[in-house]
């Protein structure tokens, strides 16, 4: 049964709209990152269709697309299509941006991204957006009505929710796709896509909790982002001191940095705080550099009230910088309260 640009609650009535996407095409460019391990460009422009799908499935393995970023630029097509091929590009490890191929590669042109093909970008763990690109959202409709319409939204409607949520994405977009007017499209501001989660720039919600492990008790904050995943985590440590470790999921960098890193420093907000000594040597635990201190009383004040918490590793070469920053807003009183645990016991 095939749906097209629709808005579907349960008791809406199907509308149209008149605009018709082109048939779908792929276009596959070299990378501009340098490396040869990396993966190409894909530009997806037109209609999205189960053809579609099946295009860019046969292509991943064939042409190592896995990884890659997916640039769209449609005027959308089946919302059903449009939300298999997300889940193909959410489980290639791919990442979406709009865009359609410019002059010179990695410099795509600005794009339109419309309808159905809102539910594909949405695929993407990391979403990407330029100033100049739109994102547009409306009702799905069917063009001929049926007996069966009523049973078929609901059904729908709860595909498209949970489609969303398992993408990452706040479920209220559904709710203003279907209060858009009948035959109209809305072109979502980009600060309303980013709250809506739609839109992430390359960079995850962080996540703050205290967990244990093997006996101890730690509080961690975690983010990940395009250029690799940062963890923090404050134990306690004997004579009422916080021990501080830093984990660093850099990717190919890992040895680099263990190799040639030679200053440290704690990341408070946009502040780089020199850190006087570590405890041992970075290393490599698992997929992460490892570095861990002991902060001072003045690092532990400035901690607490961060609204940005992370680490840095230097070389000798100062134009050379690897670290992260995990987004501590909201989550002060966790912080503090984990320090003043640490610090009075």
């Amino acid at each position: 049964m095939r749906f097209f640009l629709c808005g579907l609650l349960a008791a809406s009535v199907f509308s149209a709209i008149s605009s018709v996407a082109t048939a779908n095409d792929i276009e596959i460019l070299p990378s501009a990152t340098a490396g040869a391990s990396s993966p190409p460009e894909v530009y997806l422009a037109g209609e999205i269709t189960d053809d579609t799908v099946a295009q860019l499935a046969s292509l991943i393995p064939s042409r190592g697309l896995a990884g890659s970023i997916v640039y769209l630029d449609s005027a959308g097509g089946d919302p059903q299509a449009g939300m298999r091929l997300g889940e193909l590009i959410r489980g290639s490890s791919m990442n979406t941006a709009i865009g359609k191929p410019g002059k010179t590669s990695g410099r795509p042109s600005p794009g339109k991204c419309m309808s159905a093909c809102v539910l594909t970008y949405a695929g993407g763990k990391f979403r990407f957006i330029d100033p100049a690109s739109q994102l547009g959202i409306h009702r799905f409709y069917r063009r001929t009505a049926q007996s069966t319409d009523l049973d078929v939204a609901q059904v729908l409607s709860a595909a498209i929710t949970a489609y969303l949520i398992k993408m990452g994405v706040v479920p209220a977009l559904f709710e203003r796709m279907v209060q858009v007017g009948r035959g109209q499209m809305e072109l979502l501001s980009h600060s309303d896509a980013a709250r809506l989660n739609l839109v992430n720039n390359g960079v995850l919600p962080a996540e703050w909790g205290i967990e244990g492990k093997q006996g101890q008790v730690y509080l961690m904050g975690r983010q990940q982002t395009w250029n690799g995943t940062g963890k923090l985590i404050m134990s306690c440590a004997p004579n009422q001191r916080v021990r501080f470790s830093a984990l660093y999921d850099a990717g190919d960098n890992n040895g680099f940095i263990t190799r040639n890193a030679t200053n440290y420093t704690l990341r408070i907000n946009k502040q780089f705080l020199p850190i006087a000594s570590l405890q041992g040597k970075p290393s490599v635990s698992g997929d992460y550099v490892l570095a861990s201190f002991t902060p001072n009383d003045s690092m532990l004040w400035a901690i607490s009230g961060g609204e940005q918490l992370g680490f840095g590793f230097h070389t000798k070469d100062s134009n050379t910088f690897y670290g992260f920053l995990v987004d501590a807003t909201g989550e002060q009183d966790l912080v503090r309260s984990w320090i003043k645990h640490c610090t009075d016991r």
